[in-house]
């Protein structure tokens, strides 16, 4: 199991991780590898999280590689973090809140995803999703977006098997509540007014949002090419003086056939943070990756097959209707 030294990731032989300082805020990195690696693990944060913070518990542990790799056990993995501009509020250094629409992030993370897999020779790779909050958004677009390419980035939407939710708002959150929650998901000494809660990737969360419909429409076209595991918080969060649920049940876990759901003994912030593996929630999220890692590569390795004998079909299909054609200009010639 890696250890940390120094704050850095130290590998086993038979392993490589990489330093959680590289792990940028606004960039994808692979965090481990194992030599046999022939899945990929992607983490998505959610809303003023990071590529680092979003994953470590109380205790400093960086559960994708100090935790995960040893649950996994036979089941071997790349393991990977992105990072997006997801915050609420301007840093005194400059740094802005996030203004973009959710299809640029969602477009964003499809690009440098590819790019990535395509680089690193692993575009045969099954996908496996874990996202927590807005990222389960970003993502559900990602793959409607990948869905209509005939490009290389397609290959994410054929390549994703699994799709693990934690806390991800899928019906938005009660905009009566919006204020309120928003404010408790930073600290207590950020002034609210230097808050961005109408920044249209806030806006997106609220109950009721178009765009957060339309992602939801079509995504429930595709849900069943994927496993899907929804997770809901069980504790409420304290709101500066006001607790509440974040994202409550119904949003994150709405009732889907097919689809895999239990809570979390911990809040929207620490549902996604584990120390151990006797931390509330790690053996049903680990025991669901490792199930997903160990069944995902034929059934991905033939959607695969299939679709290249589609792609190589294509310009068949178009010689023939174009001879056709001529065919038949020539049968109505004089």
């Amino acid at each position: 199991m890696p250890r940390t030294v120094h704050g850095y990731l130290i590998s086993s032989t038979k392993s490589a991780s990489v330093s959680l300082r590289e792990c940028r805020r606004t960039s994808q990195k692979h965090v481990y590898t194992h030599p046999d690696a022939n899945v990929d693990i992607v983490f998505v944060h959610g809303l003023n999280g990071d590529p680092r913070r979003s994953w470590v518990g109380k205790n400093g542990t960086f559960w994708p590689t100090q935790l995960l790799p040893a649950t996994l056990k036979s089941a071997q993995a790349r393991i990977l973090v992105y990072g997006y501009n997801a915050d609420l509020f301007a840093f005194s250094n400059g740094q802005n809140a996030s203004s973009d629409m959710i299809h640029n992030h969602a477009q964003s993370l499809l690009t440098q995803l590819t790019l990535e897999r395509k680089f690193e020779e692993k575009t045969s790779h099954p996908i496996i999703f874990v996202c927590h909050s807005l990222g389960g958004i970003l993502v559900k677009k990602a793959l409607e977006i990948s869905q209509g390419y005939i490009n290389d980035l397609r290959s994410i939407f054929i390549s994703t098997y699994g799709l693990m939710f934690l806390g991800t708002p899928h019906n938005g959150a009660d905009p009566a509540k919006w204020d309120v929650i928003l404010q408790g998901m930073v600290s207590a000494l950020i002034p609210k007014r230097i808050m961005d809660t109408e920044a249209p990737l806030v806006r997106t969360l609220q109950k009721n949002n178009e765009t957060l419909q339309n992602i939801n429409i079509a995504f429930l076209d595709i849900i069943s090419r994927f496993e899907v595991c929804m997770v809901h918080e069980i504790i409420k969060s304290d709101l500066h003086g006001t607790r509440a649920f974040v994202v409550d049940q119904g949003s994150a876990a709405p009732l889907l056939p097919n689809v895999l759901y239990f809570g979390i003994e911990a809040n929207h912030s620490d549902m996604c943070k584990f120390d151990s593996k006797n931390s509330p929630g790690y053996l049903n999220i680990s025991s669901t990756l490792k199930s997903w890692v160990k069944e995902c590569v034929p059934v991905i390795r033939e959607r695969q097959i299939v679709e290249r004998q589609v792609e190589q079909q294509k310009p068949v299909a178009v010689t023939a209707g174009m001879h056709n054609e001529v065919n038949n200009s020539t049968l109505m010639s004089p």
